[in-house]
């Protein structure tokens, strides 16, 4: 067999591990992955090393892979309709026209979560935010409702200390602050944001599900604080999340 052959085929069996993992939002362990492409455990925990140290794919706390941040800005340069959620543009551009305030679909990446998709207002709130854009976990309502709903051990594994990094002065300033406020966003079903990324910028997000009910994403609306009313969107963002959840879980 020619060296061009196995380049080929290896590059192949790479691109179906992107695609598996793609199909699996929440993680997959390598001996998954092996049995998912009938291949060897060995060659599958290489490949996948490989796609770690290019960022397209990225490792979790409890030793899972998923799609890491290279695979997102290669699938960046897909028009709108491709991008993450496709189908799932429609609740969310509906969300927009309703509220007339901006509306943003964000994954999580390790401490940041960063925006794949957003409907702006048509008074941007800030030019420097938009797809693309990263937010610390904690300084922003998408973050705090995905790190509600971790364990304990990942969030100890993302925040070892107890002083936590702040972006404005209204940040939180200690894991112990923000593992009280856990409890409260799960009850609820959603997390807030009082100008803890940006002065005078407010919102609220809740989760978007996959098939197995991992939330894979978080859906929220920002406004200025001025005139932001978290309580008028509560109910109309929970309606898009949940019909996000619903195609998203419908795919095979």
């Amino acid at each position: 067999m020619s060296n061009t052959s196995r380049t080929s085929s290896t590059v192949a069996t790479a691109l179906r591990v992107l695609r598996l993992l793609a199909d699996n939002p929440g993680g997959m362990g390598i001996t998954e992955v092996a049995r998912a492409l009938d291949i060897a455990k060995s060659k599958a925990h290489l490949l996948l090393a490989t796609l770690l140290e290019q960022d397209f794919v990225e490792r979790t706390a409890d030793s899972r892979y998923r799609l890491g941040l290279t695979a997102f800005e290669v699938g960046s340069a897909v028009p709108d309709a491709a991008r993450f959620g496709g189908d799932l543009i429609t609740p969310m551009r509906a969300l927009a026209d309703l509220c007339g305030e901006a509306v943003s679909l964000a994954v999580l990446r390790n401490r940041d979560a960063i925006m794949i998709q957003r409907f702006e207002t048509k008074h941007v709130l800030r030019a420097e935010i938009g797809v693309g854009t990263r937010m610390p976990l904690i300084s922003c309502a998408s973050g705090k409702f995905l790190l509600a709903h971790m364990t304990d051990d990942q969030v100890d594994s993302l925040y070892p200390g107890e002083v936590l990094p702040h972006v404005t002065v209204h940040s939180i300033r200690t894991k112990a602050q923000l593992k009280a406020t856990f409890p409260e966003i799960r009850r609820q079903g959603y997390a807030l944001n009082d100008q803890e990324y940006a002065e005078g910028i407010s919102g609220i997000a809740t989760g978007v599900a996959d098939g197995s009910g991992h939330y894979v994403a978080a859906l929220s609306v920002a406004g200025p604080t001025s005139r932001f009313r978290a309580e008028q969107w509560i109910e109309p963002l929970t309606e898009a999340a949940q019909k996000m959840t619903e195609l998203l879980s419908s795919r095979r």
